[in-house]
């Protein structure tokens, strides 16, 4: 629990995520829908976007705080995570482009 909130309480960058790419997963259970993605964009602000299925347009904005203005920074960073997640996981388990269509 130390290291959870160590991690949430602080701000920062993961080397390797790249500003301006969405890191998009589908779902488990899409039973051969292919419908239902989960998205993380890392905006060059070090803002994060998270919406499913569709385009940002309709994404949720978490703001860096401070000069940001953030008023969610655990969010925030828990999102920087997610993306990560989502892209160490497309590595270990790409799923076919077809899927994410």
């Amino acid at each position: 629990m130390k290291d959870a909130i160590r991690v949430l309480n602080n701000p920062f960058w993961i080397n390797g995520l790249e500003a301006g790419k969405v890191h998009q997963r589908l779902h488990d259970d899409h039973d051969g829908t292919h419908a239902g993605t989960l998205n993380v964009l890392i905006g060059p602000d070090g803002d994060c976007h998270t919406w499913n299925d569709g385009q940002p347009g309709q994404s949720l904005r978490f703001r860096v705080p401070v000069l940001g203005g953030g008023m969610s920074p655990r969010v925030r960073n828990a999102l920087m995570m997610l993306a990560f997640a989502i892209k160490l996981d497309n590595e270990d388990y790409p799923q076919r482009s077809e899927d994410l269509e």
